[in-house]
């Protein structure tokens, strides 16, 4: 009896494995069964089609380019400059002492007013050649009437009237000789032993100094003190070689200067640099700007947006633009739903615009929106 229960229990297991194996074969065959599903796109050699009720024709985005106005805009380093004929460096014109100070650090002057009074030995020789040169004049004046008269009467010879003339010629350029070197130093005729007194040749404000009441000076080539006018200042810019092109005369220019973030200022370009700096490979363009507040400053450190004239160009979005290789491909439209990859050469950046230089023309219908999925 439990031999036969046990073959029974065996069969019965066996009749359910059959019949889910069964079950199981029959739902493949019902796949097999079903049409196959149609590919989104489909290649035809270099040519890309999507079919119709591909789920591709509701993501895809077909705009025909046109030429856009496109500006572009040149950003590069610059610092403020001192208007150089506004800008007088004070230097004493002879060696000597400085004996007395008629400004102070910051204070404002006017063309002609006294700064120092210099003490010079060579001031006093100038004095006394001048001195010396109209009284050898007067001599010679003398002795030329005294020998015109003589000669009148008969008594002196010609020739040396002759000789008087010429003395007289003589002192008379010496003391003209004399006083130019007086004049050219600012002093005129006196006494002997009066101080030189250096006067500010423009208006402005005495920005530095470097002397005091005293101390003895004897290089005329270093100033002793700076007097700028600050009204008008410079923003020099450096511009690279590749970008000279980019920049002309009269080119508005708006400069941001690192002490005074979001203030920018505007000005347009009045010179441009005659001479390539050979290290940096840059040329000065030169922006001259009102400061009557005085609140820019030479050596200031300024950024210069120079703004280009917009002019146009052919212009894609960057979703249109698919990176193959090396090279950049857009997807042009050649009939309805048919399109061809096409290489194209991007030209300059403006600002978030993509530039074509070459490969597409003015009424190309080109994929603006999800190029991608077409690789």
């Amino acid at each position: 009896m439990r031999a036969s229960s046990l073959t029974v229990l065996v069969l019965a297991a066996l009749g359910q494995l059959t019949s889910a194996c069964g079950g199981g074969d029959a739902e493949p065959d019902a796949a097999l069964a079903q049409e196959p599903e149609a590919p989104p796109l489909r290649h035809e050699g270099s040519r890309i089609v999507i079919p119709e009720g591909s789920p591709l024709r509701e993501r895809i985005r077909v705009e025909a380019i046109a030429p856009t106005d496109v500006q572009r805009s040149l950003i590069v380093p610059a610092h403020v400059e001192a208007d150089p004929s506004h800008l007088a460096r004070i230097c004493p014109p002879l060696a000597g002492r400085v004996v007395r100070l008629h400004v102070a650090l910051g204070q404002e002057v006017r063309p002609g007013d006294p700064l120092l009074d210099l003490d010079s030995p060579e001031l006093v020789a100038a004095q006394t050649d001048a001195l010396n040169a109209h009284a050898a004049l007067a001599q010679a004046e003398r002795n030329l009437t005294r020998q015109e008269d003589l000669a009148e009467h008969g008594i002196a010879p010609r020739a040396d009237l002759e000789q008087a003339q010429t003395a007289e010629q003589l002192a008379r350029q010496e003391v003209q000789r004399a006083q130019m070197r007086l004049r050219l130093l600012g002093v005129g005729g006196g006494r002997v032993g009066r101080t030189l007194t250096v006067r500010s040749p423009i208006a402005g404000r005495v920005v530095e100094l470097h002397v005091a009441a005293g101390e003895y000076h004897n290089d005329p080539a270093v100033p002793v003190m700076v007097v700028a006018d600050l009204s008008v200042v410079w923003i020099t810019a450096s511009v690279q070689e590749r970008d000279l092109s980019r920049v002309t005369m009269g080119m508005r220019a708006v400069a941001e200067l690192a002490a005074y973030p979001g203030q920018p200022v505007e000005g347009h370009v009045f010179h441009l640099g005659a001479l390539l700096d050979p290290d940096t490979r840059t040329l000065p363009v030169r922006i001259s700007l009102e400061n009557p507040d005085g609140h820019l400053h030479p050596g200031m450190f300024a950024r210069v947006t120079f703004e280009e004239t917009a002019r146009p160009e052919l212009v894609v979005p960057a979703p249109a633009i698919v990176l193959r290789g090396d090279s950049n491909v857009v997807f042009v439209e050649s009939t309805p739903w048919t399109f061809e990859p096409r290489v194209i050469t991007l030209g300059e950046p403006a600002g978030n615009a993509s530039v074509v230089a070459t490969g597409l023309a003015s009424g190309d219908r080109v994929v603006v929106a999800n190029a991608v999925l077409l690789q």
